[in-house]
């Protein structure tokens, strides 16, 4: 469900068109997992990689994006996973 989420939330506020010639250039995967939190890496196509650590009780997802180009790395936030579990996160849907 980590995955499925995350992918929902990338694929709805991310563009996704370079992937579609390039899909090396655009992914999301499963990264390392720990007792409590699971996380999904998401890799744009300008290198910048999106961390997700999904807490596995609540669901609340924190927010890391990193550039290595420039070795940068910031909190971007928090979402709900639960909101993007079984749609596509396109929350006009609802």
């Amino acid at each position: 469900m980590a995955y499925e989420g995350v992918n929902n939330y990338c694929h709805s506020t991310y563009d996704w068109s370079s992937a579609q010639t390039d899909s090396v250039t655009m992914y999301v995967t499963m990264g390392e997992e720990t007792d409590s939190v699971y996380q999904v890496l998401f890799r744009s196509y300008t290198g910048a990689l999106v961390y997700f650590y999904v807490n596995k009780e609540s669901g609340s997802t924190k927010i890391v994006e990193h550039v290595p180009a420039l070795d940068i790395t910031n909190e971007a936030g928090t979402i709900d996973l639960f909101d993007y579990i079984g749609n596509t996160g396109d929350k006009s849907e609802e």
